[in-house]
Formats: C-alpha cells, sequence, structure tokens
C-alpha cells in the first residue's frame, strides 16, 4: 500500500502541469489576441504546431524513459532536468510586450518557438511522472485514488493560477476597469507562475526517487526501429485505441468550450476580473468532491460508465446558463446576481468534469496490464505519454480552433459587436453539447472492465 507522504510527494509534481494546463488553455490565446494583438487564427496555429511537435515528443519520450537504465532509475533523469526547458519557455512566453512593435511574422515565430520549448520542458517532466505513478501500484482501486491525488493538486494548482491572476495581478485599475485587459500585469503573472513550476517539479522528483529500487529496470537497447515497434504494440491494443480516440473528441468540444471561457466572460457576460475571480471558490469545491467521489464510486461502477455519466452530466450542463439567457431567466449582465447564478451550474459541471478525468487517467494503467498479457511488455512510459498528449490537446486542440473560430467571425480587440460575442457563447454551449456525442459513442465501446482487469492481473502474476 502506498504511505499519504508518497501519494503527497509524487502528487505535488503535477502543480506544474496543473499551472501550465490553466495559462494555456484560458489565457494564453486570450494574450496573445487580445493583448499583443496577433491575428488570433495565427494564434490558434502556433498553439496547433507545437501539439504537432507534442505528438511525436510525447510517444518518444515514452518508449526513452521505458527504455531506460541508471542509478536514478528510467523516470527521474528526465524529471530533474525538465524545469529548464519548461520555465524559461513560459516566461519568454509572455515576455512581448505591446511597445516592442513586432511584425504578424514576428510575435507568430515568438510565440510557436516558446510554445514549443515549454511543452518539450513539460514533456520531459509529466510522460514519465505519469508512468511512475502507474508502475507503483497495480492496484486497480489504488491506481485510481493515486491518480485523483494528482489530478485534485494540479486542479488546485491551475485554481491557484487563476486566483493569482483574477484576484492579484489582474486587478481592476483606473485605467483597465477589466484587469485581465491591462498589458503590464501579465509578465509578472507568468513569472510567478514559473517559480512555482520550478519548485513543484524539483521537489516532487527528489522526495520520490528512492521509491525507484523497487521497480523494475530496462536491460537492452534501443533503438528507432524499437521505438516504432512500441508504438505498433501499443496501437494494437483495442481498449488503447478506444481510450485514445475518446479522449481525442473529448479535447477538442471541452478545450474549446475552456479556451473560449475568459472570452465569453469577458465581451459575452461582462464581468470584471474581480467577479472571475468568485468563480475559483466554485471550482475548488467542485475538485475536492470529485477527488472525495471519485474513488468511492469506482469501487461500486465500471471506469466506462462513470466515463459515459461524466460526458453526458458536461453535455447537459455547457448550455443551461445560455440557455437561461435566451428565455430571459439570468440576472442582468455583469452583475454579482449573474455570477451567483452561474455558480449554480458551473459547481455541478467541473465536478462531473473532473471524475470523469480522474477516472479516465487510471484507465491507462489497466490498459498496460492488458498489453502486457498481449505482448509481454510493460509500457507506461508511451502509454501515459497518450494521457499527457490529451491534457494537451484539450488546451491545444481547442485553443487552435477556438483561434480559427475567432479569425472567421472576424473577432477584432477593439472593435467587436454583441452578435460576436453572442456567437462566442452559443459555441462555448450548445456546441459542446453537440460535439460530445461523438466521445460517449466512443467510449462506449471500452470494455475493460474491473472484472476483466482482475483476471489480467491474476494470469499475470501466476506466470511470474
Amino acid at each position: 500500500m502506498l504511505t499519504t507522504k508518497f501519494k503527497i510527494n509524487y502528487s505535488i509534481g503535477s502543480v506544474a502541469n496543473g499551472i501550465k494546463t490553466d495559462t494555456f488553455t484560458f489565457f494564453l490565446l486570450f494574450f496573445y489576441s487580445n493583448i499583443i494583438g496577433l491575428n488570433p487564427g495565427l494564434a490558434g496555429l502556433a498553439i496547433f504546431i507545437a501539439l504537432c511537435v507534442d505528438a511525436v515528443t510525447d510517444p518518444l519520450m515514452g518508449t526513452i524513459s521505458d527504455r531506460t537504465n541508471s542509478i536514478l532509475g528510467r523516470r527521474h533523469p528526465y524529471m530533474l532536468i525538465s524545469f529548464i526547458p519548461m520555465s524559461l519557455g513560459y516566461i519568454f512566453l509572455f515576455a512581448p510586450r505591446q511597445d516592442w512593435d513586432m511584425s504578424q511574422n514576428d510575435l507568430f515565430l515568438w510565440m510557436t518557438i516558446f510554445t514549443v520549448i515549454t511543452r518539450l520542458g513539460m514533456t520531459l517532466f509529466d510522460i514519465p511522472h505519469r508512468a511512475f505513478g502507474g508502475e507503483i501500484t497495480k492496484n486497480y482501486e489504488e491506481r485510481t485514488l493515486l491518480m485523483s491525488w494528482r489530478e485534485m493538486i494540479g486542479w488546485v494548482a491551475g485554481l491557484s493560477n487563476a486566483f493569482l491572476g483574477y484576484g492579484i495581478f489582474f486587478a481592476s485599475t483606473p485605467e483597465y476597469q477589466q484587469g485581465q485587459l491591462n498589458p503590464d500585469a501579465w509578465f509578472p503573472f507568468a513569472l510567478t507562475g514559473a517559480i512555482f513550476m520550478i519548485i513543484s517539479v524539483l521537489y516532487s522528483s527528489i522526495s520520490t526517487k528512492n521509491e525507484i529500487k523497487s521497480l523494475s529496470k530496462w536491460s537492452g537497447s534501443i533503438s528507432l526501429g524499437d521505438i516504432f515497434n512500441e508504438l505498433r504494440i501499443a496501437i494494437g491494443n483495442k481498449s488503447f485505441l478506444i481510450f485514445f480516440f475518446g479522449n481525442l473528441f473529448l479535447s477538442l468540444s471541452w478545450g474549446l468550450a475552456n479556451t473560449l471561457t475568459l472570452f465569453v466572460n469577458t465581451y459575452f457576460w461582462e464581468f470584471e476580473a474581480t467577479q472571475i475571480k468568485y468563480f475559483l471558490p466554485i471550482y475548488l469545491v467542485a475538485t475536492l468532491a470529485a477527488f472525495y467521489l471519485t474513488p468511492r464510486l469506482v469501487k461500486f461502477y465500471d471506469k466506462r460508465n462513470l466515463v459515459l455519466i461524466s460526458i453526458t452530466a458536461v453535455a447537459l450542463l455547457s448550455p443551461a446558463a445560455f440557455i437561461m439567457f435566451n428565455l430571459g431567466l439570468t440576472p442582468e449582465k455583469g452583475s454579482y446576481q449573474l455570477v451567483l447564478f452561474i455558480s449554480l451550474f458551473l459547481f455541478f459541471l467541473i465536478t462531473f468534469n473532473i471524475v470523469g478525468i480522474m477516472v479516465r487517467d487510471s484507465m491507462i494503467g489497466d490498459i498496460a496490464d492488458e498489453v502486457e498479457l498481449q505482448s509481454g511488455k510493460r509500457q507506461e512510459g508511451i502509454l501515459f505519454a497518450a494521457v499527457g498528449f490529451m491534457q494537451k490537446l484539450n488546451a491545444g486542440l481547442g485553443s487552435f480552433f477556438a483561434g480559427q473560430v475567432l479569425a472567421i467571425i472576424g473577432f477584432d480587440r477593439l472593435n467587436h459587436t454583441a452578435d460576436q460575442a453572442y456567437t462566442l457563447a452559443f459555441i462555448q454551449g450548445p456546441m459542446t453539447t453537440v460535439l460530445m456525442i461523438v466521445p460517449f459513442i466512443i467510449f462506449y465501446r471500452y470494455t475493460l472492465s474491473a472484472k476483466k482487469h482482475n483476471e489480467i492481473i491474476n494470469f499475470l502474476k501466476s506466470n511470474n
């Protein structure tokens, strides 16, 4: 059994990814399109290019970490050095200012380069870190609990990052009533986040390195052919394919909705940053509720069913406030009454969403056991690379399509219309519901139940 101390030390590593994910999902596109003035289509393209790099480097990192043999084990060498590119890329990403007088091409190039560097740094840490968590226990329920810890702390870190933004750095000023539009606030915001990312990565890596002695070691060589063979084995597993494509379409729908959140809150609901910050306690309470519920629900329900329930709930709740607005049932725009009104829906929306995320994170460890049964190989690295890639898809794919939407409707930070704001709210709400249909159908075909997983574990034990 894993100790509570280990769970905390391990999970603290997710602080870095929580900050990065929160920033990339909610703030990055807004900063470049609305603060610096980069064409939103180009900003979305920069994020998409970085995502394409991830599509190569994430499975590569997974395979390399699976096949590494050192005194620090398979995962920790990469975890320990990851903070350098991760933090530097993140800081420089938010360094540009309006008075730098950069061309659109220069801004696009700058954003692309440092988005890629930040994501590469995160790949160095997050893929080995997830794989380490997946191999430290094979128990169906304990694995879910560990990943719940990891996800909860990551979400709390993301919320804390958002609170620093909305509550401190983006506070209203005489010049900028909506403080999120203040260009001077963004670099200090990013610098603070980078410091916390460095601390979390180093602490988690150092505090868990003693556990590597109990894990399996790699003996042998690594080649490009080996890497492609590992990918072939993973792709040949039905459960993995369903998991991958289900998450792919979830990332498109939920990522698009998340990326547009700050735009909708600013231009449709007409909230100030000081009002937006009141949503953060709702996110926090919902995160804690999901953390409490998920390990208990897994004892009684198969993970597939919990994922289907979470998708359904998110699909139904996403457009609720928008529908109520069209029925004339919402309080006045920009009011604190509206903040409270939306919060009622937001709590249940976020709770169900995080339950789904926690459950899906634990699924990949189960899939790794099934792959081992089929191929005789442990592939936590490359399989958990899929999970890391999914989180990046959430921010990256959503941001790409959000950027294209902004470009198509001709949204201008200095000259936008009420109709454009309404369109963004429609896409964030009802369109999310429509897009959720596809991942529901895909996950419905997932068959790796608790009973089947228990049979796999017993068979593996009998052959060892």
